[in-house]
C-alpha cells in the first residue's frame, strides 16, 4: 500500500500518474482539508472574483478517488509516520501561511470563499505583502470594486524575482488601477478587510519528529527519496535536488507541485529513469495580464532585457558568465518559451560545470 500524508495538488497528481503508469497498489490519502485535492491558483483569482465556483477548483470529484482505488480520508490528521501502515509513505503536507494578527489569510478553498463573502460587504481593504498572494489578492479585490491599499515592506513588488523592469511596470499598472501602493512600508492602515500575503512555512513537523533531515524543507534527492527507506517527500514541503542547477531547492508553486507528483507517480510505478529533470517555471496573473519566471537567477552576474514589461512582450534574462540561467517573460509564444527553456537548460549546465 502507498500512504500519502497530505491532500494537495502534488498528492492528486501522484495518484493520476501512478495509475496512468500501470501502478496497481492500493492507496490511502490523508488530508486535514475537508475537500478533495484542488488547484490553488483560482483561489486568489477566478474564485475570489466570483468567475468560478468552488467545485471548479477540484482536481477530481471526490468520488473519483474511490473509483480509482484510493481510500481518501478528509479532515483527518496523521500524528506520526509510524501511524501510517504502508509499504511506501509520501509526505505531501504542503505549507501554511505566516500569520499576521487581525488579518485574514488565503491558503485554502474555504479561505477564498470566506474572503469573497466578506469582500462583497466591504468598501476598503488593506493587503499586506508584495508577492504572489499579496499582488493577486490586491488585483482581484480591486476588480471587485474595493478601494485597496497594498503595504509592502520591500522596495518593489515581487522583489525576490530580482527583475526590476517587471516590478516597475507592475507599480505603474497597480497605481493606474487605483491601488494605493505603499512600498518600504510597515504601518498597516485600517480598512474593512485586512488580508495578509506574507509568505508560507512548510509543514515539516511530521518529518522532523520522525528523524528525517529538514532544512528549508524535507531534504530529498532527484527521485524524491528521503534518507529513510521507502519514504518520499514532494511539493511545497520538499527541498529537492535539482540536477540542472546541481543544488537543492524548494519551490512553492502550482507547476512544481504538479511536476513532483507526476514524476513520483511514475517512479513508484516502476519507471527507473524518472527523476526531477525540468526547467522550473511558475506564473502569476494580475489585472488580466500574466508573467512567467523560468529557471533560477541565483548566482547571476548580468542581465539583459528584450522588450518592455509595460508593453505586450518582454524577455528579461539572468546571465552567469554569459550563459542564460533564468528568465522572466510576458507575452511570449509557446514555441519561443520552449526554446528559452532549452537555452536555460544549456546555460545552467555550463554554469554548474564551471562551478565544479
Amino acid at each position: 500500500m502507498i500512504g500519502i500524508v497530505g491532500g494537495g495538488l502534488a498528492a492528486a497528481k501522484l495518484v493520476d500518474s501512478y495509475r496512468d503508469a500501470g501502478g496497481t497498489d492500493s492507496i490511502t490519502l490523508w488530508s486535514l482539508d475537508p475537500h478533495g485535492p484542488y488547484h490553488r491558483p483560482p483561489l486568489s483569482k477566478r474564485l475570489l472574483r466570483g468567475e468560478s465556483a468552488p467545485d471548479d477548483a477540484l482536481v477530481h470529484p471526490v468520488d473519483w478517488y474511490a473509483e480509482n482505488g484510493v481510500d481518501i480520508r478528509l479532515g483527518e490528521e496523521v500524528g506520526s509516520l509510524d501511524d501510517v501502515d504502508a509499504d511506501v509513505v509520501v509526505i505531501a503536507t504542503g505549507a501554511r501561511p505566516r500569520p499576521l494578527d487581525g488579518a485574514l489569510r488565503l491558503r485554502t478553498l474555504d479561505d477564498s470563499v470566506e474572503l469573497r463573502r466578506r469582500a462583497l460587504d466591504a468598501q476598503t481593504a488593506t493587503v499586506v505583502g508584495g508577492g504572489f498572494i499579496g499582488c493577486e489578492v490586491t488585483a482581484s479585490l480591486t476588480q471587485l470594486g474595493l478601494t485597496v491599499t497594498q503595504v509592502v515592506r520591500d522596495p518593489a513588488l515581487f522583489a525576490p524575482l530580482q527583475c526590476g523592469p517587471l516590478s516597475e511596470a507592475l507599480h505603474d499598472r497597480y497605481r493606474e488601477h487605483g491601488v494605493d501602493l505603499r512600498l518600504e512600508e510597515t504601518e498597516i492602515p485600517d480598512a474593512d478587510l485586512v488580508v495578509a500575503g506574507i509568505g508560507v512555512e512548510p509543514n515539516v513537523e511530521i518529518a522532523r519528529e520522525s528523524g528525517l533531515e529538514v532544512r528549508s524543507g524535507v531534504v530529498v534527492d532527484e527521485r524524491f527519496r528521503t534518507a529513510r527507506d521507502r519514504v518520499y517527500a514532494i511539493g511545497d514541503v520538499a527541498e529537492f535536488f535539482d540536477p540542472l542547477f546541481a543544488r537543492h531547492r524548494r519551490i512553492e508553486h502550482w507547476s512544481n507541485a504538479a511536476y513532483h507528483g507526476t514524476t513520483l507517480g511514475r517512479i513508484l510505478a516502476g519507471d527507473e529513469d524518472a527523476r526531477y529533470d525540468t526547467v522550473s517555471a511558475f506564473f502569476s496573473e494580475q489585472f488580466g495580464r500574466s508573467f512567467r519566471s523560468l529557471g533560477d537567477p541565483t548566482g547571476h552576474d548580468d542581465t539583459s532585457l528584450d522588450g518592455d514589461f509595460h508593453d505586450e512582450r518582454a524577455v528579461f534574462r539572468f546571465l552567469q558568465a554569459g550563459s542564460t540561467i533564468g528568465a522572466v517573460i510576458t507575452g511570449v509564444a509557446d514555441e519561443e518559451e520552449a526554446a528559452l527553456k532549452e537555452e536555460i537548460r544549456a546555460g545552467a549546465a555550463r554554469a554548474a560545470a564551471a562551478a565544479r
